[in-house]
């Protein structure tokens, strides 16, 4: 009897061995693994961060761009500009003229056309312009 009990106990001290280096193993990859996650958690939050960030900045610009909209509306130049366009209000001693069915591009192409003299304009058809252009 005392060589089976020799024998159950070299065999249990053999068994843990392999107990031992199974249970280190499993506790290794549950520590690996909540690294690795913890890990990605860190890099998608700093990503998230940076993204809020350029976020913030963009919001920060078109803060300060509406910021100088606003303070050319209410500025008395502004008003007055629209005044006048919209309203047709005038200051004391001043005389307003509305010359209608008259726009400034059309003033300032008969005006260009008028400075042309009629010598320098070239009265040929466009076919023989052309003709002359791959002629000459």
């Amino acid at each position: 009897m005392t060589q089976n009990r020799l024998n159950v106990s070299a065999w249990a001290g053999k068994a843990k061995w392999p107990l031992f280096l199974a249970a280190n193993l499993a506790l290794l990859m549950v520590v690996g693994i909540s690294t690795v996650r913890e890990t990605y958690r860190g890099w998608t939050v700093d990503a998230e961060i940076k993204a809020l960030e350029q976020k913030a900045q963009q919001l920060e610009g078109r803060h300060s761009q509406l910021s100088e909209l606003a303070a050319k509306l209410q500025s008395d130049q502004y008003v007055e500009k629209q005044a006048r366009a919209k309203l047709g209000l005038q200051k004391p001693g001043e005389h307003v003229v509305i010359l209608e069915g008259f726009s400034a591009t059309s003033a300032s192409m008969n005006l260009a056309v008028a400075d042309v003299k009629p010598e320098e304009l070239d009265l040929r058809s466009n076919p023989q312009r052309w003709l002359d252009f791959f002629t000459h």
